[in-house]
């Protein structure tokens, strides 16, 4: 992974990585062989590569509203043996649930249309209506591309020192 990932990474994902509820995301098992936390930097580690790509080819990335939906995408899925009843359930609820968590988190001031948009639609296709943005096509394809690495043993988010991560730092 570049340095400018991790660079990006920081700049961009700094407050949400030092919050409670992304710290706490660490002790709750995802895809049965990762935390939310760990797919979730896995995700946006992917979406970051996506748009230094996209980039090179001129076509504009949003990377905050893109770094912050992909680091939070999946946090509405805390608690879900409490809150859901099945996975059906949670495959369409947890967007909405990750979403009020970051209104929360980061306010209303820096919430915006693309953040909103990418969450909601991210289980897209297993939901009806696709993302409209490009930065939510990203995270879709990411968060796909995540969950089989890491099914493969190769976490996208494997070079980052998750000890800093934890520790908030």
């Amino acid at each position: 992974m570049s340095d400018q990932i991790k660079s990006l990474l920081h700049q961009y994902g700094d407050d949400i990585l030092c919050s409670e509820e992304f710290q706490s995301a660490f002790g709750q098992t995802h895809h049965k062989c990762m935390t939310v936390a760990e797919h979730s930097l896995g995700v946006a580690v992917v979406c970051l590569h996506m748009s230094a790509i996209l980039q090179k080819m001129h076509i504009p990335v949003q990377e905050r509203s893109l770094t912050v939906a992909a680091l939070c995408h999946d946090l509405g899925i805390m608690g879900r043996h409490e809150k859901y009843k099945n996975d059906f359930e949670c495959f369409g609820k947890h967007p909405e649930d990750s979403l009020e968590v970051i209104r929360n988190m980061i306010g209303e001031d820096e919430y915006d249309d693309i953040i909103e948009n990418s969450v909601r639609r991210h289980m897209w296709p297993l939901t009806p209506v696709p993302p409209k943005y490009h930065e939510g096509v990203m995270l879709t394809a990411a968060d796909k591309i995540s969950a089989v690495m890491e099914r493969l043993g190769r976490s996208p988010a494997r070079k980052l020192d998750l000890r800093k991560v934890r520790q908030g730092s």
